[in-house]
């Protein structure tokens, strides 16, 4: 065989590789139990959420949260209490309010304030200055 027909039959070869590549699913497939464990729920844009839909975003729940200054885990008490549990600083108690779409914390007995919107990203929630990801039993 000559060079050209080597190289002729090696770039339909690798042609053939690249379109039996780009035919059927692609990527990473997550399964559980033979079927898929990602979900088809539809993309909620990111909405601001009122009082209301922050109470009932996080009364009686616990959250992973994570913060410029610590991440761990928290629990939203209905009374505006909350308790928290941070990987390197340890546990401790706080205070919480929602006022219009504002949400206001408070980790720790004459701590700051820290207060902002209170925003759904559909997976998580930004609350002032945490994120939130519900922890789900």
């Amino acid at each position: 065989m000559s060079g050209a027909t080597i190289r002729t039959l090696t770039i339909i070869g690798l042609g053939l590789a690249l379109a039996a590549c780009s035919t059927g699913p692609s990527g990473v497939r997550i399964t559980n139990g033979g079927t898929s464990a990602t979900t088809d729920k539809p993309v909620e844009p990111i909405h601001n959420l009122s009082a209301n839909e922050i109470r009932t975003a996080i009364s009686g729940k616990t959250f992973q949260y994570t913060r410029s200054d610590g991440n761990g885990f928290i629990t939203y008490n209905a009374d505006g209490t909350f308790s928290y549990q941070d990987d390197a600083k340890g546990g401790g108690t706080g205070t919480w309010s929602a006022n219009g779409s504002q949400f206001c914390e408070s980790f720790g007995k004459g701590a700051a304030q820290d207060c902002g919107d209170f925003k759904n990203t559909g997976d998580a929630y930004f609350a002032a200055k945490s994120r939130l990801v519900e922890m789900k039993v």
